[in-house]
């Protein structure tokens, strides 16, 4: 889990989508914990989970 937080960061602010760094990883811990729960193991679906939270809610929250 922590493998995938850190890629999911990684390419979060390598794409400028970390502005608000703590926010962003919470959302992302929080999604990659409930995927975690579902039952998914792979780190690189967990990691897409993660930046796909990310994403989705900055589009819902009308930052750029």
């Amino acid at each position: 889990m922590d493998d995938a937080l850190n890629i999911a960061m990684d390419y979060l602010i390598r794409t400028e989508q970390a502005v608000e760094f703590r926010e962003t990883q919470a959302v992302a811990a929080n999604a990659i914990a409930d995927a975690w729960r579902a039952g998914v193991r792979s780190r690189m679906r967990l990691t897409n989970v993660a930046i796909r939270a990310v994403e989705q809610n900055r589009d819902t929250s009308g930052n750029p």
